[in-house]
């Protein structure tokens, strides 16, 4: 029993981040006809993400979506290019409409919500993982307690319905929690975005 009791701490020591970002341009739509967006909360999977075959489990937190939209926001905020509706005021503004963000994603009825928000257009998405993953062992054995995060994140223009760029996101942490290595990562996409649309 210790044996596996060193594998593991060995294991859990390391410290590895994984990471894939792509950043896509839609080069054919006028990026400056986009000024004003909103960041719709991500639409997150209804169904258990556990796979019993393998033993392995990723949770995803109830709240996903609307962490990561507000992760992207502030972002988009910094970058400056855009002026960010503020998340807050939005949801204030669709609760007094009798609208919800929820409707939006599943009808893609962007037209009628841009013009309820006064935007160009908005950013959706949508969450494969966020939190922890592990995968046990016949023996008990709990292996590569790791924090995963992955998810898309599109810009759509909400009178063509084209797409003006998108991020596919992708990456694993031994150390960070699901909220610092989400930044990370959507940090690095914003940098990779600002250079492809310079």
């Amino acid at each position: 029993m210790k044996k596996y009791a060193v594998l593991f701490l060995l294991l859990s020591g390391c410290v590895i981040i994984e990471s894939v970002s792509e950043v896509t341009v839609n080069k054919d739509f006028p990026h400056n006809e986009v000024q004003k967006i909103a960041i719709i909360m991500f639409e997150t999977p209804i169904e258990d993400k556990g796979n019993t075959k393998h033993n392995s489990k990723s949770a995803i937190g109830p709240n996903a979506g609307v962490i990561l939209a507000g992760i992207t926001a502030s972002e988009l905020i910094k970058w400056g290019k855009y002026v960010v509706v503020d998340r807050k005021e939005m949801e204030e503004d669709l609760k007094l409409k009798n609208l919800r963000e929820e409707d939006f994603l599943q009808t893609e009825n962007y037209l009628s919500l841009g013009k309820s928000l006064g935007v160009d257009a908005v950013v959706v998405g949508k969450v494969e993982d966020f939190g922890f993953s592990y995968k046990s062992l016949p023996s008990g054995l709990v292996l590569s307690l790791v924090t995963k995060v992955t998810f898309t994140a599109r810009c759509i223009d909400i009178t063509t319905n084209e797409t003006v760029w998108a991020v596919n996101i992708k990456g694993t942490s031994k150390k960070d929690d699901e909220r610092v290595l989400a930044s990370e990562l959507i940090t690095k996409a914003i940098e990779t975005l600002k250079t492809k649309l310079k």
